[in-house]
């Protein structure tokens, strides 16, 4: 056994595309391609987490190893902490069972960011964009981030707001978010003994929570990938994305 459980969470009730872990993408479904792209990464076991035993027989058909969790489990955090509560693993990474292309160099890069930094409670990623279209999307959601990559804040709304259009400002970069994140296991015990708090509550954002309770957020720069699947858009998206 390793020290680094890779733990992918698939809700089969997703509330904008029901069962989007079984769709498909050029004959392999979604959760296929991400389980795919977490064991090339090689940083350890992995293991999806899911309240379906539909899904459970899925995974079973590509070799996966799947457990059953709770259908009571309120975020994807709470469902890889039911997964791995009774294991000894010391770094958890969440990868979003949504996310066909990540890459498994992100994956490497959010363990060795854990393993590397004694400060850092939870690794994640983010992507330097200048698309306005994004960077005003409140379902992108944007980090304020600084020189060492610590975040300072998650929002939906354009952060950081640009007061003035000058030259110099708009060389200062925009960072849109990635739902990964890793976390160094008493980090993920803490994280979920802590109720949701306001600003989590504000922005229909988790990563809040582990802010306003003084956790460590630093994040890695990755470069744009392929869509993650949330909508019916973005399956379409996604299938474009794989035949260019």
């Amino acid at each position: 056994m390793t020290d680094t459980l890779i733990a992918i969470p698939a809700r089969y009730g997703s509330t904008r595309l029901k069962a989007k872990a079984l769709e498909m993408l050029e004959g392999k479904s979604v959760i296929r391609r991400v389980w795919e792209r977490c064991v090339e990464a090689g940083c350890g076991e992995v293991l999806i987490a899911t309240d379906s035993r539909i899904i459970i027989e899925h995974c079973k058909s590509f070799g996966a190893d799947a457990v059953m969790t709770s259908e009571s489990c309120q975020s994807g955090t709470d469902r890889i902490y039911e997964a791995c509560r009774e294991r000894k693993e010391k770094f958890i990474i969440n990868v979003q069972g949504d996310e066909p292309f990540i890459q498994p160099s992100t994956v490497k890069g959010i363990v060795s960011l854990l393993k590397s930094d004694a400060q850092t409670d939870i690794a994640t990623a983010c992507i330097e964009t200048s698309d306005e279209k994004e960077i005003n999307n409140p379902n992108v959601v944007k980090a304020v981030l600084t020189a060492d990559k610590r975040a300072l804040y998650f929002s939906r709304a354009a952060v950081p707001f640009r007061r003035e259009s000058t030259d110099e400002n708009k060389k200062i970069p925009y960072y849109r978010h990635s739902g990964i994140y890793g976390y160094k296991r008493k980090a993920l015990e803490k994280f979920v003994s802590l109720p949701q708090s306001p600003l989590e509550k504000l922005e229909k954002l988790e990563q809040l929570r582990a802010l306003e309770a003084g956790m460590i957020i630093k994040s890695i720069i990755i470069e744009s990938t392929g869509p993650a699947i949330d909508t019916k858009e973005d399956l379409e998206a996604a299938k474009k994305y794989l035949k260019r």
